[in-house]
């Protein structure tokens, strides 16, 4: 433990940060959430962004009124949406013998959404407002990256 707060948990907040908050030059992706699926229903445990960054995205996409702590607030409520979506889209793909989703990718008209699966019960969700980095695969990158990191936490801590 560090302090009252497990190691793994911090090291999950650590990846998050690292790969959004932190990094520069400003990362790819402007937001990332790490949910977890109890009683069917997804819970955001952890998540990070780059609020300077995400600013200017917004100041020059979507004009100077525009707040990231709002498009924060709407990404967190569609990550429920698309990952009750993604369940459902999975009966379809079991059924054909596949397995399930482990990653969608939404490019939409301004940047995009990225959808992982770390584990069984545990998502990754990453939003960028910058299209650019959606084309270029950078965000898809950075989340590939973000994923390995978790995974090696939870097979190195025993989750």
């Amino acid at each position: 433990m560090i302090g009252r707060i497990p190691v793994k948990e911090s090291i999950v907040q650590d990846v998050l940060d690292n790969s959004v908050r932190l990094r520069r030059p400003p990362a790819a992706l402007n937001y990332a959430a790490y949910a977890v699926e109890v009683e069917e229903s997804l819970q955001v445990i952890y998540w990070s962004s780059n609020i300077g960054y995400m600013k200017q995205l917004l100041d020059r996409f979507a004009g100077p009124s525009s707040k990231p702590e709002e498009q924060i607030a709407i990404w967190q409520e569609l990550l429920p949406k698309i990952h009750d979506a993604v369940v459902k889209l999975d009966d379809a793909m079991v059924k054909a013998g596949q397995g399930e989703n482990i990653r969608a990718v939404f490019d939409v008209d301004m940047g995009g959404f990225i959808y992982s699966r770390v584990n069984r019960h545990t998502i990754l969700f990453g939003a960028t407002l910058d299209q650019a980095k959606i084309n270029n695969g950078h965000c898809e990158r950075e989340m590939k990256q973000m994923v390995s990191e978790l995974q090696a936490v939870f097979t190195t801590h025993g989750a």
